[in-house]
């Protein structure tokens, strides 16, 4: 009898595209679970490294003091680049779950000894470098409300009304808790 020819697992994630070439993704070894969600680091990174000026790009999951997991982009860029300008960006390209809550400028990626990302030596996220817009404080009462629970929902110790809930952080889990 004929034997069907061996498939072998290469651990590479890859993609056909319409003209019959194949995109390479990342690696499987790189798959977190958020939020139920089963997400492949490496599509996320190789969208970022689409993005015009970003020379390098690493995503981590992170985790946050509610024992939850969330996203963290590490960007290598000369450029100044925004935390609302790459979500949006993302956004058309990726479902939201895959959208990082955080992104961090860092001026190289860390590796190994053996040439490896050492995904360890990166540093966290700093969630008060989430916060961009400029601080407007509450004026009324329903503003200082809203403001503390926010505050206790993301961690962050100094939230402004002009602040947006999804790009401190926020996500759908922190929403029904709210």
């Amino acid at each position: 009898s004929k034997r069907a020819p061996a498939l072998y697992q290469t651990g590479d994630l890859a993609r056909w595209q319409p003209d019959g070439n194949i995109e390479f993704i990342g690696r499987i070894d790189h798959q977190v679970k958020i939020r139920g969600f089963r997400i492949e680091l490496g599509e996320i990174e190789s969208q970022l490294q689409q993005y015009p000026g970003i020379k390098e790009a690493i995503v981590t999951a992170a985790a946050d003091e509610s024992g939850g997991q969330n996203l963290c982009a590490y960007v290598v860029s000369g450029l100044t680049l925004t935390s609302p300008q790459l979500r949006e960006y993302l956004s058309r390209q990726l479902p939201e779950y895959m959208i990082p809550a955080y992104f961090v400028k860092i001026d190289k990626i860390p590796l190994t000894a053996n040439g490896k990302v050492d995904r360890k030596s990166l540093p966290g996220p700093d969630k008060s470098l989430a916060v961009k817009t400029e601080y407007v404080a509450p004026t009324n009462e329903i503003e200082e409300e809203l403001v503390k629970i926010w505050q206790g929902l993301l961690k962050i110790p100094r939230i402004g009304i002009n602040d947006n809930f999804i790009e401190l952080g926020g996500h759908s889990l922190l929403v029904m808790n709210m």
